[in-house]
Formats: C-alpha cells, sequence, structure tokens
C-alpha cells in the first residue's frame, strides 16, 4: 500500500496523545515513492516536545506554529493547495469549544484546496446510531457536531474534498501509571455494574487507523469507524492486569470518584452513560481491518508498566 496522491499532511496535536500517534503510525507506513512530509502542528514550537519531535525526524517532519481555532495564520504562509491531509482533533474542557476547535480550521483547510481530512471523533452507541445520537454528555455531543458539520459540507461542496471519520472508544491509555489511571478504576467501579463490559481501544491503533486512511483515501472516503480492541468488565481488566504485571491494577477511593464525577459533570455524565447505553464498537469488524491491541497485548507492548 502507497501513498497516493497525499504528500503534505497538517496534523493537529502532534505532540498530543492522538496526534503524535498518527505521527508515528505515518513514520511507519511502508515506505514508497511519495513518502509523507509531516507539517506537525503545535501551539508552541519551542515546546521540549515540539522540538524533540522535530529533532528525531529531520527531512519529514516540520514543526508549524499555530492555532487550530484561528486557522487563518497556518493555511496563509503556505502556497494554496499545498497541504494535501488534515488530521483534526478536538480537546474538551478547554477555553476553546470543540466545535471552535474544528470548524473554523475545516472551512479553512477546504477553501486553501485540502484534500482528505480525518476528524478523529467518539463512538455513540455503533457506526450507524453514532450518526443520530449526540448523548447527553457534552463533549460527544461537541464531536457529534463537527462530525455533521464535515459530512453536509462535503454534500454541500461536492468533488473538493474527501473525509473519514474515526470513532475511538475509551483509551486504554488511561490506564498508565500514574493517577488518571487509579482515578479512572475508581470511577469504573463506582459507575458500572460488575457484569457491564466498557470497550476500550489503544491510542496506537486510532494513529494506525488515521495513517491507512490517508495512505489510501478513495477506499476510507465517506468512512465513519468505532475504534475498540478489547471489552472487558472491571474484574476482567484486574485479572488481566496482575497476569501481565504481576502487580493490582491500582484503584483511589470510589468516593473520590463520585466527589470528582460530580464535580466534573461531563465526566460523570459519560460514565452513566456508560451503564446506560456503552459503546457499539463492533470489533471483530475493525480487527479485520487492523490487528487491534487488545488489554494484554497493550499491557505487553505498548503500556509503560514494568511487565512481571
Amino acid at each position: 500500500m502507497g501513498f497516493m496522491a497525499l504528500q503534505n499532511i497538517l496534523v493537529v496535536g502532534a505532540t498530543g496523545q492522538q496526534g503524535g500517534a498518527v505521527v508515528r503510525a505515518l513514520l511507519e507506513l511502508p515506505k514508497s515513492a511519495a513518502s509523507p512530509h509531516i507539517l506537525a502542528l503545535t501551539r508552541s514550537a519551542q515546546s521540549e516536545k515540539a522540538k524533540a519531535l522535530a529533532e528525531s525526524h529531520k527531512r519529514v517532519i516540520e514543526l508549524v506554529e499555530g492555532d487550530s481555532s484561528n486557522p487563518a495564520p497556518i493555511f496563509d504562509s503556505r502556497p494554496k493547495g499545498s497541504i494535501d491531509g488534515l488530521f483534526v482533533v478536538t480537546v474538551p474542557g478547554t477555553k476553546v469549544s470543540e466545535e471552535q476547535q474544528a470548524i473554523p480550521l475545516i472551512d479553512a483547510a477546504v477553501e486553501h484546496g485540502v484534500k482528505h481530512i480525518v476528524f478523529t471523533s467518539v463512538d455513540r452507541g455503533g457506526d450507524e446510531k453514532s450518526w443520530h445520537n449526540p448523548t447527553d454528555v457534552g463533549h460527544f455531543i461537541a464531536k457529534h457536531n463537527v462530525e455533521l458539520h464535515l459530512r453536509d459540507k462535503a454534500q454541500k461542496e461536492q468533488g473538493k474534498f474527501t473525509w473519514t471519520i474515526l470513532r475511538p472508544t475509551a483509551f486504554l491509555d488511561n490506564l498508565n501509571p500514574g493517577m488518571m489511571c487509579s482515578m479512572m478504576a475508581a470511577m469504573w467501579a463506582a459507575s458500572l455494574r460488575p457484569e457491564t463490559k466498557l470497550q476500550l481501544v489503544s491510542v496506537r491503533d486510532i494513529g494506525i487507523f488515521a495513517a491507512k486512511a490517508f495512505a489510501d483515501p478513495v477506499r476510507w472516503s465517506g468512512r465513519a469507524i468505532g475504534l475498540a480492541g478489547d471489552a472487558l468488565t472491571l474484574d476482567e481488566a484486574k485479572q488481566k492486569f496482575t497476569k501481565v504485571t504481576g502487580q493490582s491494577l491500582p484503584q483511589s477511593f470510589t468516593v473520590m470518584a463520585r466527589l470528582m464525577m460530580w464535580a466534573m459533570k461531563d465526566v460523570g455524565a459519560m460514565f452513566a452513560w456508560f451503564e446506560r447505553e456503552g459503546y457499539g464498537v463492533d470489533i471483530e469488524a475493525t480487527r479485520k481491518e487492523v490487528p487491534m491491541q487488545d488489554f494484554e497485548t497493550w499491557l505487553r507492548e505498548e503500556s509503560k508498566w514494568t511487565k512481571a
């Protein structure tokens, strides 16, 4: 599988979790005559992470300083049509809404002549249901709004650009060592019944799917696909964790978790939705596209935990 027409790919959040995974996956694509030139969008080109990223692959990664919610300067500095692909990720809980982070950027990209846009969203109950189910979770609603804007804009501007929407589930990477892991386990325990399974995905796999979409935009055009590599109850997760690491999965007090979900209404609404409706990814179907990491594989190959 070689690169098609896509050469210059602008990656939003290139120093973050999902953007970083996309950069790594693009670098690992099978080498072809037209390997990608990555434009790594960062708020600060002087940050340690940004400088390290640029140093690691000087010839193929170029730092682009800018703010996705004010996209004009990002594109104005380059000839029209010189950026072929755009990866868009939005971050909840910042001063700028997720719609404001994505929609002006998408519009400016299309105006500039970007040919394929990949937006990373969230699954809301399966590939078909997600189109009609914004849910009552604030950051899920925002991502749903961006999806509709992207799809409707492509319909209105027939032939100008194509798109792919990736809909990941909960991140396995939130279970890396640290406070997030013990709090995630506590919120899981406080919110979900023992028999309720939670679908999870490795951030690595989100990057691989995005890279595939850029490598073969014709095949991936107009596709919205849920991403999950495993579905586990908390007890199953704890057993697998102990099997691989020889330790117990860290878990904070459930009273702390309930306090956090009360204070952060969006997080509380999300965990309540996990129990009430939950993700609906067809894991077997996604595995046919990419050999997705399940929890054990992620722990062994990707996580920062010491293996037993």
